[in-house]
């Protein structure tokens, strides 16, 4: 895991060897353990990288690395898990040739001097973002793994562009950087800005599982349209519709589930550094543990957090599922102050704007297994790929239900069911619970019941979904500007699949690249920490849209065969718990302890700043909040993110 940066520039009034040091420090982080850099001056080309050492721990493994034949250049960043085979194909295909270490990305090189990229990019599984100069036709192409585990940020003017891991380097190559308001707008509703956009108009992400070639012989301006896809998840569905005659029955789809789980779990073992796994005691982490355990001679290392707040702590499930597997388990019990603390870090760790408020626990369990390991495996994205959000059964079922009453009749309904405060909620809910004691274990039921309320007026499948996953409900932006949201069209307009697919669908083109692995890699990669997800093996991911849909949420489960893998490790009454969020108490940590933090960046001046915000209809809602009356932290959450972001730039 590394950091890559660098940039072409026609300019000749600077220092651009010192520029380049400049901005790959910034990516330290990323890469504490070598810097490297490749300067072609007359080609007025200039390409850095940051290494932490996994593979190859020699200068066998050093970048940026040039090609045997001496025609390609490349900086890496990620890990390409099925290189062995690919070495394996190589030298059989050509016996002579010859490495110098055992890196994966010596192989992906030699592979591209040999088959060339078009060929190579389909059949690399991993996680990547890199930058590929091809010294012969003076270009260079830049790529992005599938799912865009890992980042790429690109900046172009008419004379230059330049690229890295984060926007850091970019804010160093050039102060010329504009507030994009539509990618505010975004934030505020999903709590992050989608691909290809970012918070500047003029610097945009390399789509996941797209291409960039630029021809240095005749540059100029580049944008997000100039990229080339060469994989969509549209590949995966329409070969997962044509596959899906060959499961005939759950247990050989479960079967068939673990062996593909087990090969990618087994792949992403193989490290020359220290390796773990975050438990958090759900199904997903428990089931990718589960697999690393049973592949491993020696216990594997495994790291919890816990919080005192009873309804956001799981480290006791997870120290009980931790004793049955066996792991050397590691666990931390956070008081407030712990992660507030990080509060004022998140603008630095992040970059731009970013707001799933779970990211204070996910750093916080990042420096913790920092300390013991370099490698740590996790079970993100399980619910994405094999139906696990909740949303997915309550869409159906709301559609089901409520489709066919008139849409005035919706309105009224949900307006009225919203007078009752989550706490008051709340409180009926634990009056009921004593005489159903079984239901007790269901969490914050008053804000689930008030999210139910506010997407009773649905127009449209299109129009549920996102109500499902926004945050705002109407933009808090003043002015015109663009809806930025991933484009929603190719899964719901898809025939074949049903409304449940076409949330999974836009899931993983969403929310999962823009928040979960986002979210993931910024704070791991903070502390120089390689996170990896099993989840996301390009044959695991074929595999789940193989499956029926039935067979994956079987008879009101979702989820069902990886609950049946974990099944054959962990007693189910173990497991047999309601589903929860990796969260912090946001909400009352801002009526209390944030409160006066919050106040300073809410404040009417403070908003004032930005004309183009509404800050009437900000304020309104805070002062909601500071009531208890409704809990609006998420929406909150991500004003302030933005605010404190853009105080951090202006300092």
């Amino acid at each position: 895991m590394c950091g890559i940066t660098g940039f072409f520039s026609i300019k000749d009034n600077q220092d651009k060897k010192l520029l380049l040091e400049k901005m790959s420090s910034a990516l330290l982080h990323r890469g504490p353990d070598e810097f490297g850099q490749f300067i072609n001056q007359t080609k007025q080309l200039y390409i850095a990288h940051q290494r932490l050492s996994i593979l190859e721990l020699s200068e066998a493994g050093s970048q940026p690395m040039k090609s045997r034949c001496g025609r390609y250049i490349i900086a890496f960043n990620g890990e390409i898990y099925n290189f062995r085979d690919l070495r394996s194909e190589l030298e059989a295909y050509a016996p002579d040739v010859k490495f110098r270490g055992h890196s994966d990305t010596e192989v992906l090189l030699t592979y591209i001097s040999i088959f060339g990229l078009d060929k190579t990019l389909p059949k690399l599984n991993g996680m990547f973002a890199f930058s590929l100069y091809d010294s012969k036709l003076n270009k260079i192409i830049f790529a992005r793994d599938r799912f865009g585990e890992k980042p790429l940020y690109i900046y172009s003017d008419a004379n230059s562009f330049a690229f890295s891991s984060e926007l850091k380097p970019i804010e160093i190559f050039t102060q010329r950087l504009s507030i994009n308001h539509s990618a505010v707008d975004a934030l505020f509703r999903f709590s992050y800005i989608p691909a290809p956009f970012s918070i500047y108009n003029e610097v945009f992400k390399l789509l996941p599982g797209h291409r960039l070639d630029i021809d240095l012989n005749d540059f100029s301006k580049i944008d997000p349209t100039d990229s080339k896809p060469y994989w969509q998840v549209v590949d995966s569905v329409s070969l997962g519709l044509k596959n899906r005659s060959q499961f005939t029955n759950v247990r050989d789809a479960i079967t068939e589930t673990e062996s593909v789980l087990k090969k990618s779990v087994e792949q992403r073992m193989i490290s020359d550094v220290p390796l773990g796994a975050f438990l958090s005691g759900g199904i997903d982490s428990t089931c990718i543990t589960a697999l690393m355990q049973a592949q491993s001679s020696h216990k594997i290392k495994t790291f919890s957090i816990g919080f005192h707040d009873k309804q956001y702590n799981e480290a006791q499930h997870a120290k009980v599922v931790a004793g049955v597997l066996g792991t050397e388990h590691h666990e931390l019990y956070l008081n407030p102050n712990d992660m507030l603390d990080s509060v004022h870090e998140l603008p630095d760790i992040y970059d731009e704007p970013f707001a799933d408020s779970s990211q204070l626990p996910t750093i916080m369990v990042s420096r913790f297994a920092k300390k013991h390991v370099t490698v740590a495996l996790t079970g993100d994205s399980g619910d994405e790929v094999f139906c696990g959000y909740n949303r997915y059964r309550t869409g159906q079922k709301v559609v089901d239900k409520f489709g066919t009453i008139p849409l005035s009749i919706r309105n009224v309904l949900g307006n009225t069911l919203s007078r009752l405060s989550p706490t008051a909620h709340n409180r009926i809910f634990s009056i009921v619970t004593t005489l159903i004691p079984k239901i007790s274990k269901y969490k914050n039921i008053g804000d689930k019941a008030h999210k139910f309320y506010r997407i009773l007026d649905f127009k449209n499948e299109v129009d549920l979904y996102n109500k499902l996953i926004q945050t705002w409900p109407e933009t808090a932006v003043t002015g015109e500007i663009a809806g930025l949201a991933t484009d929603i069209q190719d899964a719901f307009n898809y025939a074949g699949i049903n409304f449940i697919e076409r949330m999974m669908w836009q899931d993983s083109i969403g929310y999962m690249q823009n928040d979960i692995l986002t979210k993931v890699d910024r704070a791991s990669m903070s502390v120089s920490l390689e996170t990896r997800v099993p989840f996301l093996d390009n044959h695991v991911y074929q595999h789940a849209w193989n499956l029926p849909l039935e067979y994956k949420l079987y008879n009101g489960q979702t989820k069902y065969p990886l609950r049946n893998i974990v099944s054959k490790y962990i007693p189910d009454s173990i497991m047999d718990r309601p589903k929860s969020g990796f969260g912090a108490p946001i909400g009352d940590w801002l009526r209390n302890e944030l409160r006066e933090w919050a106040e300073s960046l809410l404040s009417s001046e403070s908003l004032g700043a930005n004309p183009f915000i509404d800050s009437n209809k900000i304020r309104k809602l805070w002062r909601v909040h500071l009531t208890g009356k409704q809990n609006h932290q998420h929406a909150i959450w991500n004003v302030l993110m933005f605010l404190q972001w853009q105080t951090r730039r202006l300092n």
